[in-house]
């Protein structure tokens, strides 16, 4: 799977071209991609896979929601990041902003530079605000990555039942944009069927809380019996849903549900047995309201400090937990500074992640030997794809050394040979080949490292027909 040669951003129009004033932005972009494309037209290098991102564990919520994107912004986003010359797959959920490509194996850092290019003209954002905060895994360290995120052993909630459907919905994005290189595609592919096996064959996905099922728990935690309480959530999406059943599996009498597309909210709330509301209706909503998840896609604030401070107002001394779980947030934080207003966000859930781990840890050791397993299998199959273009070389330059040594020999004895034994001194020598090609073939697939298979180059002399992509499957 070759880059094609990128298009980047919009080269200056014709009268700011005239005059010498190039964007600071296309310039630097030029630089990066001609020096790219041409050392990979040179010298044809194999690709390796490259995530850059940051998650829970290395960027605070407010510097995480900087990179956040909703569904509706991911098609663009997945198109400007091609545009860098980095195309491939963007997982944006409320914990994780992954961006995944593949990179020349060299020169070292070409890839994730693109990245950040792509990061700071997309986002609007500087790369100083992110210092610390974001890792850049290539090779085998990416592969073993994505094959624990899809078990969910890479979450805040150990073995949450959401990121295996996230990570299917953020790579199904990115083939419908068409964004996905092949070997990229099969890394995914694997990883999401990694993920299907470790969840039936260990416990890490048993009793599995999500963030939805989570905030719920805190909120039990926080304020005990539910029944007698009225609950808001404020968005119908598939985190909106799973909050408000688990609310209604919690005893909750009163569920409202809002949304922008009232329709939505109609239909979970019949689901449930609870209240729909307009949108519009919200703000006077919340005087009557006891908990309020927000969970929507919205790239601002649904939820503002004032709306909540004219609530309250109404309300006497009467407290109000709010439970913000959106990335981007919807609640706005200065809720918090209100009299009698509790408000937690998703990082505000570590509580609650943390007993989740301790109750799983021994399914989680078993989880991580499959998930090293499965990830080792997948790159012993992806370093024999390397190998294959020496593997064919080496093929085919022992059948034109047996063809044309057969040849010699049979203008000798063909007078002499009749046609059965003319057939089977063509198969006694190419069995022959095959017999003294297994170990080397074998050695290729299973320590083909590029020292390797450079050395086989030079020891048999091979025509260097370039390490390209295969496109066989991975078993």
């Amino acid at each position: 799977m070759d880059f094609e040669q990128p298009t980047g951003p919009t080269e200056p129009d014709v009268d700011t071209h005239e005059s010498g004033h190039y964007t600071a932005n296309w310039l630097r972009f030029q630089l990066i991609a001609q020096t790219v494309y041409l050392v990979k037209e040179a010298f044809k290098l194999p690709l390796e896979y490259l995530i850059v991102g940051l998650n829970h564990r290395t960027a605070p919520l407010d510097v995480r929601e900087r990179l956040s994107l909703t569904k509706a912004e991911l098609p663009q986003a997945l198109g400007a990041m091609e545009s860098f010359g980095v195309p491939g797959v963007i997982l944006s959920t409320c914990n994780r902003s992954e961006f995944y490509t593949m990179e020349p194996s060299a020169p070292e850092g070409i890839g994730e530079a693109r990245i950040n290019e792509f990061l700071v003209e997309h986002f609007k954002v500087s790369m100083a605000e992110f210092e610390g905060r974001l890792y850049a895994y290539s090779g085998p360290q990416s592969i073993s990555h994505l094959f624990r995120v899809c078990s969910g052993l890479d979450s805040m909630i150990l073995g949450e039942e959401q990121i295996i459907g996230q990570v299917r919905e953020a790579f199904d994005a990115g083939l419908k944009t068409g964004t996905v290189p092949g070997p990229l595609s099969k890394l995914f592919q694997q990883a999401l069927r990694a993920g299907r096996k470790v969840r039936r064959q260990t416990g890490i996905g048993h009793n599995a809380l999500s963030v939805s099922r989570a905030c719920v728990e805190l909120a039990k935690e926080t304020l005990g019996n539910l029944s007698q309480m009225t609950a808001m959530v404020v968005g119908s999406g598939d985190a909106g849903g799973l909050a408000a059943e688990v609310l209604n599996l919690s005893g909750v009498k009163d569920i409202v549900i809002t949304n922008r597309t009232h329709q939505r909210a109609v239909e979970l709330a019949n689901d449930l047995s609870g209240r729909a509301i307009p949108f519009q209706e919200m703000p006077a909503a919340i005087r009557d309201t006891d908990i309020l998840i927000g969970c929507t896609g919205s790239p601002g604030y649904v939820v503002e400090a004032g709306m909540v401070r004219e609530a309250m107002a109404g309300r006497a001394e009467r407290p109000l937990f709010l439970i913000d779980i959106a990335v981007p947030r919807d609640i706005d934080p200065d809720a918090a500074r209100l009299s009698n207003v509790v408000l937690h966000d998703v990082d505000g859930l570590e509580s609650i992640a943390t007993s989740s781990h301790q109750d799983k840890e021994q399914e989680a050791r078993a989880a991580e030997e499959m998930v090293a397993e499965e990830a080792d299998h997948f790159l012993a199959w992806r370093q024999a794809q390397h190998a294959q273009p020496t593997i064919t070389a080496l093929r085919n330059q022992a059948e034109r050394i047996r063809a044309e040594e057969l040849e010699k020999t049979l203008r000798k004895l063909s007078a002499k040979l009749d046609p059965q034994e003319l057939a089977s001194l063509d198969a006694m020598t190419r069995a022959i080949v095959k017999k003294l090609l297994h170990g080397p073939t074998i050695y290729l697939k299973e320590q083909g490292t590029a020292d390797v298979r450079s050395l086989a180059k030079d020891m048999f002399r091979l025509a260097d027909e370039g390490d390209q992509e295969s496109t066989d499957s991975c078993g």
